[in-house]
């Protein structure tokens, strides 16, 4: 689960169990003012219910007036009154209808409120309190119900319109919670831009322009970087130091082995040539082993066609050889120069050693990847010694000067920087080798 889906999951729980609380503890307090509201309009019809009664010469209760609210006529209607002595029924209203309002037991002294059921089982909330008039020894209980359903209706609507309100309310919050994760969460979403970015090779640091909650983190990770830099520059300078080390020396050797006309010569010019061809070998592949972990870098396939076309017209001038390049798209390498330069190189200088006339450079993009397409118009190779052309040494014509581990360095690179390189026959006659390798944006 991302993080944005767990933040914005546990505020969404959180948010709905607040509204539920809320709309919880607001049906309460509307029911319980409903009910106090219901009660008291209860209790005023019995107050003018007792202001109307009097105490006859015979003791019973007589009424002056009745309550004028027209409820109490219809009959069942569920607003009833009842003025009870010693359990009989003295007086109620015209909605009874030959019934009764069953009270269970009396309380004397002041009014309180009970459930009742009604005529037909309809439930009701009703005042009773008992009473003792003027010039009467016995008292009065009077009772004044009204239906509970009014109240349940009131209730209902009211939990209909809040449960709207608190719907409406609950998306408001819950967009909200997601807009706000979002908009909190951006920095760490440009954060892996900008990291996509150092890896694509557009850039080779992170920027500064970030909160100061993220900002320790992106200035770590430059430190990171920025050493990380250092210590693949340190490597290459070593290498380099270590190559010119032992390239003098045999150099001087290979110098002095010419002066030697016998086997012994010949020998020791052979081993010189293995030995300078071990070191190109081994010294390439740790090059491009500590540049293929390098982050940021990105070359453009174009300027490194160019330079390696000119100093190969240079180099083949008495030949007069034609090196075309033939750049279809603009391609971008995702590595170093130097490593373009090598692999690239390599299979120029393979392509002009064995060219009759002509040599052809295309580029094109496929998805993520760039090749590099390099065909003369030679002798070839045949199908069943590609391998052994790609091998360390593996030479199939000692007449053309080399060491033949040219190929074999192109392979080693093109794998290390996550490339591949194929050998085919091509239309011209001689050799095609496609280099595949990672593109940058």
């Amino acid at each position: 689960m991302t993080l944005t889906a767990r933040l914005v999951l546990t505020s969404s729980v959180w948010v709905l169990l607040a509204l539920i609380i809320a709309g919880s503890v607001l049906v309460w307090l509307f029911r319980d003012h409903i009910e106090r509201r219901f009660d008291s309009a209860l209790a005023e019809q019995l107050a003018e219910l007792v202001a109307a009664s009097d105490a006859g010469s015979d003791g019973r209760v007589v009424l002056a007036w009745q309550p004028f609210d027209p409820r109490f006529n219809r009959p069942r209607s569920g607003w009833y009154w009842q003025v009870a002595q010693d359990g009989d029924v003295v007086a109620s209203s015209d909605s009874l209808w030959r019934t009764r309002l069953e009270i269970d037991s009396t309380v004397s002294g002041a009014r309180h409120s009970r459930a009742l059921p009604g005529p037909g089982g309809q439930a009701l909330r009703a005042i009773v309190q008992n009473v003792t008039l003027p010039r009467s020894d016995s008292s009065f209980e009077y009772a004044v119900a009204g239906p509970v359903s009014d109240v349940e209706r009131d209730v209902n609507r009211f939990i209909a319109q809040i449960a709207i309100t608190l719907a409406v309310l609950a998306a408001g919050l819950l967009t909200a919670v997601i807009v706000q994760v979002r908009y909190g969460l951006r920095p760490l979403g440009e954060l892996r831009d900008a990291l996509a970015g150092i890896r694509a090779g557009q850039t080779d640091r992170l920027p500064e322009e970030f909160p100061a909650e993220v900002k320790p983190m992106v200035e770590e990770l430059n430190a990171l970087l920025e050493r990380n830099a250092s210590m693949l520059a340190r490597a290459r300078a070593q290498a380099a130091d270590l190559a010119h080390v032992l390239k003098n020396p045999l150099t001087v050797i290979k110098n002095e082995s010419r002066g030697l006309a016998d086997r012994r010569g010949e020998i020791l010019r052979e081993q010189v040539a293995v030995m300078t061809g071990a070191i190109d070998h081994h010294l390439s592949r740790a090059r491009a082993a500590g540049r293929s972990r390098s982050l940021g870098t990105s070359t453009r396939v174009t300027d490194v066609l160019g330079d390696l076309k000119f100093s190969l017209e240079r180099i083949h001038h008495d030949r007069a050889l034609q090196i075309r390049v033939e750049n279809g798209e603009v391609c971008v390498f995702l590595g170093d120069a130097e490593d373009l330069e090598e692999m690239v190189g390599n299979l120029m200088d393979n392509a002009c050693k064995w060219a009759r006339e002509v040599v052809i450079v295309t580029t094109h993009t496929q998805g993520d990847r760039l090749a590099v397409v390099v065909e003369d118009d030679g002798p070839g190779v045949p199908t069943d010694e590609y391998d052994v052309v790609l091998s360390r040494g593996g030479r199939l014509d000692e007449s053309i000067p080399g060491t033949g581990i040219g190929l074999a360095i192109v392979d080693d690179l093109a794998r290390t920087c996550g490339g591949r390189i194929e050998l085919s026959e091509s239309p011209l006659g001689g050799l095609r080798a496609t280099l595949s390798l990672p593109r940058a944006e």
